[in-house]
C-alpha cells in the first residue's frame, strides 16, 4: 500500500513554520490511492466539533497545566491512541515485551500532550473549514480541511483520517500539507531506537526524560 502525498511547498522554511499549527498528532495507517467520494456526514461533523473544542479551549488566560489537561481530554476522546501508538513504534512493536508496550503507550500519550499542547497557545479564535469528505474503505474516511493561521500566511491544508471503531469515530491520522504526522513520528522514534543500538529501552528512556518532571 502506497502513501498518497501531495507535492510539498517549494519554500521549506515556510512549511516548517506552518506544520506546528496542525500538530494534533498522529496516525496509525497510511493514505491509500484512488479514494472514492462519500457523503459528508458523521465524519465531517466529528472533525468540525473536535476542531472547535481545540480552538476554543485555548482562549483566555490559562496556565500550561490547564492547557495540557484540556488537550489530553480532547486527545483521549477523539484519537485512536492505541492504534497510533502501535504504528509509531513500527516493526519494533513485535520485539517489545508486554511491560515495554504498556509503558510505551503511557509515555506516548504523555509525550503527545507535552509536545503539542503548548503549540495551541495562539490558536484561540482560529476557524477550521471543511473542504471535502472522501471514503477510503468501509471503515475510514478522509476529511480535508483548511485553517487560516492569520498574519497574511496562506491557509494550512489538513487531512484527517477518521475511522469507525467500537467506541465511535476516532482520528487515526493527521496529514498536514501532504505529510503524515504519524509517519514523521514513527521515523523519529525509529532513529532514537537505532541510535541506542536497536534497543527499545533507549526510546523509553528518551520518552521518560522528555515527559518526566522538570527540576
Amino acid at each position: 500500500m502506497r502513501t498518497k502525498r501531495e507535492n510539498p511547498p517549494a519554500d521549506r522554511q515556510s512549511r516548517n513554520v506552518r506544520r506546528p499549527w496542525a500538530a494534533l498528532l498522529v496516525a496509525a495507517v497510511l493514505l491509500v490511492p484512488f479514494i472514492r467520494p462519500a457523503v459528508a456526514g458523521g465524519a465531517e461533523a466529528f472533525i468540525q466539533s473536535t476542531a472547535d473544542k481545540v480552538f476554543t479551549s485555548y482562549t483566555g488566560e490559562i496556565t500550561d497545566e490547564q492547557r495540557a489537561k484540556a488537550f489530553r481530554e480532547i486527545l483521549t476522546a477523539t484519537f485512536e491512541l492505541g492504534t497510533i501508538a502501535r504504528f509509531t513504534l513500527g516493526r519494533y512493536w513485535r520485539a517489545a515485551s508486554s511491560d515495554q508496550r504498556k509503558e510505551y503507550r503511557r509515555l506516548f500519550e504523555d509525550f503527545l500532550v507535552l509536545a503539542y499542547a503548548n503549540r495551541f497557545r495562539d490558536l484561540g479564535g482560529v476557524k477550521l473549514r471543511i473542504a471535502s469528505v472522501r471514503a477510503i474503505n468501509k471503515r475510514d474516511q478522509l476529511v480535508q480541511s483548511e485553517v487560516d493561521p492569520g498574519g497574511g500566511r496562506p491557509p494550512i491544508r489538513i487531512g484527517w483520517r477518521v475511522r469507525e471503531t467500537g467506541q465511535g469515530l476516532r482520528i487515526v491520522d493527521v496529514i498536514v500539507d501532504g505529510i503524515s504526522m504519524s509517519i514523521t513520528q514513527r521515523d523519529q522514534f525509529a532513529a532514537a531506537i537505532r541510535s541506542s543500538g536497536g534497543k527499545i529501552a533507549g526510546l523509553l528512556a528518551m520518552l521518560r526524560d522528555k515527559t518526566g518532571p522538570r527540576q
